[in-house]
């Protein structure tokens, strides 16, 4: 089924920079919501060519604040999939030892055409 190529979307990494931060040394919201955004795109890459919207962002929880030198991980999974839309789920966690934090958490909506899950892959 098509559906698995989303599950097979490498996580990405960053750390948290200097001109990404505000006086509090917090990361600012409007760069985690680009990273987030442009993961999306990412990982919607295996259904580019049936995409035929921007990222609509319909859901975002701020949970925490990341500060400076953090190194955070973002990560997706597939919430729907059908022949009209496709609905992304991604977090932004931090990984510390054996616990992890979750950033963010984001759902980004996608409208497709011709897309088939019908067909054999």
């Amino acid at each position: 089924m098509k559906s698995s190529k989303l599950n097979t979307i490498k996580n990405t990494e960053f750390i948290v920079a200097v001109d990404q931060i505000n006086n509090s040394r917090a990361l600012l919201p409007f760069v985690l919501y680009k990273k987030m955004e442009s993961y999306s795109l990412y990982a919607t890459l295996p259904y580019k060519e049936f995409i035929s919207s921007k990222p609509n962002l319909t859901k975002l929880e701020i949970l925490k604040n990341a500060f400076l030198n953090d190194k955070l991980q973002v990560k997706s999974h597939l919430k729907k999939l059908n022949e009209k839309e496709i609905h992304l789920s991604v977090q932004v966690v931090k990984e510390l030892n054996d616990c992890t934090d979750i950033i963010c958490k984001a759902t980004f909506s996608f409208t497709v055409n011709g897309l088939n899950l019908h067909k054999a892959s």
